[in-house]
């Protein structure tokens, strides 16, 4: 009977209970502590991210860099801090070389250069020290369809109508190098009698001249003219080609160039194909990307977040991942030649390097 009691167990039956116990108290004791241990803290909590502004305060690009600046860190983890700092010159160009040479893949470090900056990286434009398909991309708060404009009292009423007119109809354009130029002179290359007129500084002098009479119409971006809706409701402009599919019955721009074309015009439009995309360094941390690309995309279907973008005039579009852009990016980069890029700087009015 005494084997029963413990205080008078047999020396031994003593030996087997306390290894048992050295092993599996501890054990015990050590998942009890990992039950009860605090989860670890998001990763943004209590830090400042840093927003890059490719262009200077007032603009397009400097108010988009703000309305991100009130609104995403909302939707991140850990709720951080979010600055904006200027970095204009080159369109773009010197944020992007100062994201990926100079700025640590921490995820603390972003930035909104502006439209353009990829495609000079793509054609290694002089002054360009990045590949733009290195870049971590978190999205684009929109992309709006771009359209070709006429006056409506100039008797076009189709792109069949413009194809057949006898003289070249003149479109105003900002520059050489902006899409405004570009796919003018790329549909004069194939045929159509269009001419751009340079030097018209911003899109509303462009809209000014327009409504005006001193040129007969535009290619512009949808955002860019619903500053000036009224020019559409009132009848003064009409539309005659499109880039996206919004308008039924219109023709896409895509599909009245041939073949021999289309990666010039592929290279072209992508100026407008991608909008304003929130990029970071090369090589942040899957994780880090990964908080980063969903709180943009909840960020840009939130009801305060568009409110905040239509107050500042600003035209959202539809948002695009972060993942899409990379995709179209790459994809973008493999259609690159020197043949390609020598069309392209022609037709941007560029001499060769």
């Amino acid at each position: 009977m005494r084997g029963f009691w413990p205080g008078i167990l047999l020396p031994s039956w003593r030996a087997p209970w306390r290894v048992l116990a050295l092993i599996f108290i501890p054990l015990i004791l050590q998942g009890l502590f990992l039950s009860k241990a605090p989860a670890a803290e998001p990763f943004y909590k209590g830090k400042t991210i840093t927003l890059i502004a490719g262009f200077g305060a007032g603009g397009g690009i400097d108010s988009t860099a703000r309305v991100i600046q009130r609104h995403l860190w909302r939707f991140l983890p850990g709720w951080p801090e979010i600055i904006i700092q200027s970095m204009e010159g080159a369109g773009g160009v010197v944020a992007a070389n100062y994201l990926e040479k100079r700025v640590p893949p921490d995820g603390l470090t972003l930035a909104l250069p502006g439209r353009s900056w990829f495609v000079e990286g793509l054609v290694k434009s002089p002054g360009v020290t990045f590949d733009p398909t290195r870049f971590s991309f978190i999205g684009s708060s929109g992309v709006a369809p771009a359209f070709l404009f006429v006056r409506a009292d100039s008797g076009i009423k189709t792109f069949e109508d413009l194809k057949r007119s006898t003289k070249p109809l003149p479109l105003a354009a900002i520059a050489a190098g902006t899409s405004t130029a570009m796919v003018p002179r790329l549909l004069a290359q194939i045929g159509v009698p269009v001419e751009a007129v340079l030097g018209y500084g911003s899109t509303a002098r462009m809209l000014i001249a327009v409504e005006s009479g001193e040129a007969t119409g535009f290619f512009l971006s949808e955002d860019s003219v619903t500053r000036r809706a009224d020019l559409q409701r009132k009848g003064v402009i009409i539309p005659l080609l499109q880039t996206r599919p919004v308008v039924a019955g219109l023709p896409l721009l895509q599909d009245v160039v041939p073949q021999s074309h289309q990666d010039l015009l592929a290279l072209t439009i992508a100026l407008d194909s991608f909008g304003l995309m929130l990029v970071g360094p090369p090589g942040i941390p899957a994780e880090q990307m990964a908080s980063l690309r969903e709180a943009f995309m909840a960020m840009t279907d939130d009801r305060e977040f568009l409110g905040d973008m239509a107050r500042a005039d600003l035209s959202p579009g539809e948002a695009l991942s972060g993942e899409t852009i990379e995709t179209a990016i790459k994809a973008l980069a493999e259609r690159i030649t020197p043949e390609l890029i020598a069309r392209y700087r022609d037709l941007g009015g560029r001499k060769e390097r």
